[in-house]
């Protein structure tokens, strides 16, 4: 597939598992590597019994049915697609984690900023009018 060759290359982020590989020996670990994926928000490449592989965003797994679900780029789409969990003997986290860096203390700081600029901004208006 040749959306897996353009996420073949981990950018390898301290404190990420973007990069990183979890192999399914054993129904424990394919669980813990398929959870995993599913709270994983990037692209992940899924490799099969025979030798194939799968790259997309696992939206949805469900252990208890032995499926995941993903959606499989499709040019400028994606296309949502259903596969078995006991197929799955390896799991790689190719594609960029878009929610490295980005936490609460984070939004928190760039919302402050902007409500601070935003101030500025309503005051000098009210200043330019003469009402401060």
């Amino acid at each position: 597939m040749p959306q897996a060759d353009k996420h073949a290359l981990p950018t390898q982020k301290p404190g990420s598992i973007e990069g990183s590989t979890l192999d399914c020996k054993d129904p424990a670990s394919r669980r813990h590597a398929l959870q995993t994926a599913f709270d994983y928000r990037g692209d992940v490449t899924l490799d099969f019994q025979d030798g194939s592989h799968l790259v997309g965003f696992v939206y949805l797994y469900n252990e208890t049915g032995d499926q995941v679900q993903l959606f499989v780029p499709q040019g400028k789409e994606s296309s949502p697609l259903t596969v078995p969990a006991s197929r799955v003997t390896r799991v790689r986290f190719t594609g960029e984690d878009t929610a490295f860096g980005k936490s609460w203390d984070d939004w928190t700081t760039k919302a402050e900023k902007e409500r601070q600029k935003e101030m500025d901004r309503l005051a000098r208006e009210a200043a330019d009018r003469g009402h401060l």
